[in-house]
């Protein structure tokens, strides 16, 4: 068992209207022209020490709230009236303990499953029925280090821009994981277990206890132990929502 932090830190960019870009080069060459010479044949010179931190599009407003959450949030012009919302939460698969193999995912699931405002499964019921579609406007994934929720929302309405908002407070506090549900998304955590053998799959596991050979990352692949993920108890996917989440 690692030890244990007061919970994951949170945090949230919005892309009001197109896709977020920080610290691109190619946005810096087009900023500066012909290059800082201005002589035909000259570059930018991007060279940084790996000491160095990227600097930040200053285009992007950036701050903290009371409860710890940090936000970004930058302007764009295209595609018109559309708001691109991410939840970042800086937990995956090698934050699990021994006994929880594959728990970060299995959370993920749970998120469309119940939360406090939106029981079982009214949440997707609600963002289909105001024309949102699962896969290209409400999606999220599981990583090792984290577990990203994102929607995309139409603008000209305030009412479900601020119901968007309340989704993604949601997803970070108070997903309800009730038993009932659990048992019920099990197979379908499963299923994308198995759907996922495929020969590049098989490779991919091979390999990546030895890439990450002497660190918890060789033992943590996000998607899990299907044998655990069939018997662990429900409690243990409380407890890496409570340990990790805010």
């Amino acid at each position: 068992m690692i030890e244990r932090h007061p919970r994951a830190a949170c945090f949230i960019w919005l892309a009001v209207a197109a896709a977020l870009l920080v610290g691109h080069p190619s946005a810096g060459a087009q900023e500066t022209g012909d290059g800082a010479s201005g002589e035909a044949g000259s570059s930018p010179d991007w060279t940084y020490e790996l000491t160095e931190v990227l600097p930040q599009d200053p285009a992007v407003l950036t701050g903290h709230l009371e409860n710890g959450l940090r936000y970004y949030v930058r302007e764009n012009g295209r595609p018109e009236n559309r708001a691109f919302l991410r939840l970042i939460v800086r937990a995956g698969s090698v934050l699990e303990d021994d006994d929880q193999l594959g728990l970060a995912h299995f959370v993920e699931h749970m998120a469309f499953n119940g939360t406090k405002h939106f029981e079982k499964t009214e949440l997707l019921d609600y963002l289909q029925g105001i024309g949102m579609r699962f896969g290209p406007d409400v999606n999220a994934y599981t990583s090792f280090d984290e577990t990203v929720y994102m929607l995309e929302v139409p603008t000209d309405d305030a009412e479900i821009l601020d119901k968007a908002l309340l989704v993604l407070e949601d997803w970070a506090s108070a997903v309800t994981l009730e038993d009932e549900e659990i048992e019920l998304e099990r197979g379908v955590v499963i299923e994308e277990w198995r759907g996922g053998r495929g020969a590049g799959a098989r490779l991919r596991d091979a390999e990546i206890p030895y890439r990450f050979h002497g660190s918890r990352y060789a033992e943590r692949l996000p998607i899990g132990d299907p044998e655990m993920l069939r018997e662990v108890p429900p409690q243990r996917l409380r407890d890496f929502y409570r340990d990790w989440y805010r």
